[in-house]
């Protein structure tokens, strides 16, 4: 009994040290924030994707009116350091609540250029470091080289 005692103290140290370490930091080691910009203009709505090169979970985030964006996984937030692919999507808001036949509305026009919701051609592509990384995001309307618009079929 007296040595149950004597090694209790200890061992709740070393548990809280162990919760505090690991419990605190969530799953990932990076966090990434910044701005989105199309021609020097802030984009006051979207959403941007961080595809990881190696695989894993695609990132997200919101872009807000003041055009930062903070990434999540899932519900946490933060990312997996590595190396990543990044597409960004901004449309209008839609012309009216509810479709002619009360479905959810069509979506607004882009904002954004095309090229830049596909991760071949959006010419983003960043390294995420362990810790905090502060990821601008300078969008332009030049086409990307080798970009080809797709055809609409009737």
């Amino acid at each position: 009994m007296h040595i149950e005692k004597h090694f209790r103290f200890p061992l709740l140290v070393l548990g809280a040290a162990l919760v505090a370490t690991i419990g605190c930091g969530g799953p990932y080691d990076a966090v990434v924030t910044g701005e989105v910009t199309l021609n020097g203009e802030t984009l006051g709505s979207g959403s941007v994707a961080f595809l990881p090169a190696d695989g894993g979970p695609t990132a997200y985030a919101e872009i807000s009116s003041d055009g930062r964006y903070d990434v999540y996984t899932g519900k946490e937030r933060g990312l997996s350091s590595g190396d990543y692919s990044v597409t960004v999507v901004s449309l209008e808001p839609p012309a009216t609540e509810r479709s002619q036949v009360g479905g959810p509305p069509a979506p607004g026009k882009a904002l954004t250029p095309p090229w830049y919701a596909m991760a071949e051609y959006s010419r983003l592509k960043f390294q995420v470091d362990s810790g905090s990384n502060e990821i601008n995001l300078e969008l332009n309307t030049t086409p990307p080289e080798g970009w080809q618009p797709t055809r609409r079929r009737r």
